[in-house]
């Protein structure tokens, strides 16, 4: 009985594991190892007291968030982008649980004036500061979603968000409403905070959406 030779499709599969196996181990040792040397830069500014980790005196949460809040957003949007059908209902009840869970940290750091968070003192200019560019990674593929074809909810959801940023505008730059810290700010300040997040849905959107249907039709062609 003749033999079939393996196909070159085949014989590249093995090859394309081992290198994605080997890329995956040094993913880990390079995790592990920066996560080491962050444990001994923390321990030697908090404990042997040294000035060129900078660590010293910014302990609070606030400073945390600045460090890690979009890095964390780049990290998440690709594994929610490609497995987002598949979460059931039980991890979304666990994000809901941990955004509420913040929330409430920030309603308590507020109104308890707790030190240690950082929260007490920022005005909502300096939130969106924080938040409006990793929320606009993060929410990637629901920009993808509305670049394909936009519904109801997703017209709701824009006016209401616009609606909400003209009230607090007005409120802020006419009335002195000192808690949006908007007062001050000049339209070179307002481009700088929304540009790039206004990037993302308005042109990176349409491209990724463009170059994932073409992926699809060269599949189907195949």
């Amino acid at each position: 009985m003749a033999r079939t030779r393996p196909t070159a499709g085949a014989a590249r599969r093995p090859a394309g594991g081992a290198a994605a196996a080997l890329a995956a181990r040094v993913a880990t040792a390079a995790l592990l190892a920066g996560s080491a040397g962050l444990a001994v830069a923390f321990w030697g500014a908090y404990d042997r007291h040294w000035r060129w980790t900078g660590f010293r005196g910014r302990a609070d949460l606030w400073d945390w968030l600045h460090v890690v809040v979009l890095p964390l957003a780049f990290a998440v949007m690709p594994l929610w982008f490609r497995h987002r059908s598949r979460l059931g209902r039980s991890r979304h009840l666990l994000v809901a649980a941990f955004g509420g869970a913040f929330a409430l940290l920030v309603a308590l750091g507020y109104a308890l004036h707790l030190e240690w968070t950082g929260f007490p003192g920022n005005t909502l200019w300096d939130w969106l500061e924080l938040l409006v560019l990793p929320l606009a990674v993060v929410l990637l593929p629901v920009w993808v979603e509305v670049a394909e074809a936009i519904r109801p909810r997703h017209l709701a959801g824009a006016t209401c968000a616009a609606a909400a940023l003209v009230v607090t505008a007005v409120g802020g730059y006419a009335y002195g409403w000192r808690w949006t810290g908007f007062h001050g700010n000049t339209l070179y300040d307002w481009l700088s905070l929304l540009v790039a997040p206004l990037a993302l849905p308005l042109v990176l959107a349409p491209l990724a959406t463009r170059w994932f249907m073409s992926e699809a039709d060269e599949e189907r062609r195949g």
